[in-house]
């Protein structure tokens, strides 16, 4: 998810200020937490992005506390490098003072720069003198200004470091601040599910979305704010508005804080102050641990597996929390690429951007072939006529996640918003099918249309989300074939979201697939068909144990489901009387969903009889209130 930045881009800087005497209204002034809340960025020589040979590190010569800050030239590519903060939200002329404190070999230059001030850019050298010294700077905020953020820079071919950053109103005041709903959330993994509040969550939102934006990113039916970018954390700044993450949880929004560049200063020790600094608080889902760190031809990004490993298990002595980190690697290489990084995640995550949705597959297929997990996938700002079918089709292949990259492109765009809204819309009402019970073995479709079939027991409804991907070599358009186990001719074939429906042939139905496109069908045809088999008999002669298999093979659940009664007449061998256990029917089996099934034990005393000894058994089963019947005769069977 890299992106190029110039001197006036926007991305993250704050504070944590734990040690530090003074109020602040950043949150990691102290750089205890690492770089939570900033983001680093340097400039070659060459013009090129990614290149240099600045290092950003954590230094234990500190003015306080364990760590400073350090940008230090490695080489001789060192045109400038900077960290700068995320956007801190301001009303309009609010007047600031900035003091931090900084060391530097002497007659070095380094500076500080605040961006589109209301007098224009403002800059001040940093004391360089060898010693730790203290700076300020004073500035005021824009007149139309809703945001600000500033850089520290070094630009020289040297070290520069820096510590105890303090940002104050003018006057040293800093606007009270209150978090009201703190606390950790009930999140949990459950096989391919991520679990929230204890129920599978279907994660469907935006990744970088300011404060003055939330409420417009809830409207469109989003439930999940993805830090990554300008915001990568949502507790950085205390500016006497209520909180970001309460703002957050009162709209329905839940937030997943990133740490991308404190996860590559590769000091694991800092992520227990880290998570317990930054996420306590209900409406934080997990923890993104890192942007594209197996990204091995980018020094810049690269965390190599074992560190990433350490982070991740840093992390986790501190929450129960998932956590996960975006594998650039998963949209096009082979497990080699993925495979050493298996144990930093408890949730898969990749970028399978662009309008090809070979990558989507491949990445999520990837990710199986190396151990199932939960999956989640950032999605790019494609064609707006794609956004929709690529996200069933992300569906399709087991993804339980889309966070759209990134909102404002997004906001700015009303055709790709509304093709967001539209996939954040259906995809909600399908969310029991999502999280249902897979019956991809009851159907089946023409080769080169991906499907999966689902099962929402609360609409007693089978589901087939279907998508045309137009792979390489496959046809535009395609007239889709769909068998489906136990469908009868004439049952209708709702076509969801299309104001349609289609008239089913016996066990099969087709519809048309005009190039790239998505079509849902729902399926409630009400009818069950009960099956009774016997799958095996133990015990001794005076309670043997009779283990009836009933399945349900229609397209409905059999709810209530119970063998009721059991009937045994001689018909051979020695004369002798078996008697089920008295009191022990009916047994009761539950709801059998469509392909589902459950054996009940039937006991019944077969003394007197011997191996001569045959016999006619009747087995009857009901289920739905007795609007549902079978029976089972077995001729000549033996006890």
């Amino acid at each position: 998810m890299l992106r190029s930045l110039t001197i006036t881009s926007f991305t993250v800087l704050t504070a944590l200020n734990l040690l530090a005497q003074q109020a602040s209204i950043l949150n990691n002034g102290s750089f205890e937490t690492g770089l939570m809340c900033y983001t680093d960025w340097m400039w070659s020589n060459t013009g090129q992005d990614f290149k240099g040979d600045y290092k950003f590190s954590l230094s234990t010569d500190a003015h306080s506390g364990s760590y400073s800050m350090e940008i230090a030239c490695a080489g001789t590519d060192c045109l400038r490098a900077a960290v700068y903060s995320n956007l801190i939200p301001t009303a309009p002329g609010q007047a600031y003072k900035l003091s931090l404190y900084s060391k530097c070999p002497s007659n070095t230059n380094s500076f500080v720069h605040v961006p589109d001030t209301a007098t224009g850019n403002v800059s001040q050298p940093l004391t360089c003198n060898g010693n730790w010294a203290l700076n300020q700077v004073t500035f005021q905020s824009a007149p139309s200004a809703a945001y600000f953020f500033f850089y520290v820079f070094n630009a020289d071919v040297s070290w520069l470091r820096v510590d105890d950053l303090v940002l104050t109103y003018s006057d040293g005041t800093v606007p009270p601040h209150t978090v009201v709903n703190t606390g950790e959330r009930a999140v949990g993994i459950s096989g391919q599910n991520v679990t929230v509040d204890g129920k599978p969550y279907l994660s469907l939102g935006y990744v970088n979305v300011g404060y003055n934006d939330l409420a417009a990113v809830a409207a469109t039916g989003a439930n999940t704010v993805n830090g990554l970018g300008s915001y990568n954390n949502a507790a950085c700044f205390n500016t006497g508005r209520p909180d970001y993450l309460d703002r957050a949880y009162g709209l329905g929004l839940n937030f997943l804080p990133d740490s991308t560049f404190t996860a590559r200063l590769g000091v694991p020790a800092v992520f227990p102050s880290v998570i317990r600094t930054f996420a306590p608080h209900k409406a934080v889902l997990g923890w993104n641990l890192a942007d594209e760190p197996d990204l091995v031809e980018l020094s810049f990004t690269y965390i190599p597996p074992a560190t990433l490993t350490a982070e991740f298990s840093a992390i986790k002595s501190a929450t129960s929390l998932p956590v996960m980190f975006d594998s650039q690697h998963a949209a096009y290489d082979w497990p080699s690429g993925v495979a050493p990084y298996t144990g930093a995640a408890d949730v898969w995550m990749a970028e399978p951007y662009g309008p090809n949705f070979w990558s989507t597959g491949h990445a999520a297929g990837l990710f199986n072939s190396l151990q199932k997990k939960p999956m989640w996938f950032y999605q790019d700002a494609i064609d707006a006529s794609l956004i929709v079918p690529k996200a069933y089709w992300a569906v399709i292949n087991g993804v339980t996640g889309l966070h759209y990259f990134e909102w404002d492109q997004f906001k700015s765009d009303s055709a790709k918003l509304a093709a967001t809204k539209q996939v954040f819309s259906e995809l909600k009402s399908l969310n029991n099918a999502i999280f249902g019970n897979n019956l991809d073995s009851f159907v089946s479709a023409t080769p080169g249309l991906g499907y999966t079939a689902r099962y929402d027991s609360a609409a007693d409804s089978i589901y087939v989300l279907s998508v045309n991907p137009a792979l390489s070599g496959a046809s535009a358009n395609v007239q889709g074939n769909f068998t489906v186990n136990g469908l009868i001719s004439g049952q209708t074939v709702s076509v969801l979201f299309e104001n349609r429906s289609i008239t089913a042939q016996a066990g099969s139905f087709t519809d048309a697939f005009a190039g790239v496109s998505r079509h849902v069908y729902q399926i409630h045809s009400g009818r069950t068909s009960l099956s009774t088999r016997l799958a095996g008999k133990t015990g001794a002669d005076t309670s043997r144990d009779w283990q009836f298999q009933v399945s349900d093979s229609g397209l409905a659940a059999a709810k209530a489901s119970k063998i009721t009664n059991v009937t045994f007449r001689r018909t051979g061998g020695t004369n002798c009387f078996p008697r089920v256990k008295t009191g022990s029917l009916p047994i009761s089996l539950g709801t059998l969903i469509p392909g589902d099934s459950a054996v009940g034990d039937v006991l019944v005393n077969f003394s007197g009889c011997d191996s001569s000894s045959q016999f006619t058994v009747n087995v009857t089963v009901a289920a739905n209130n007795g609007r549902t019947n079978s029976s089972l005769v077995l001729t000549n069977e033996g006890k």
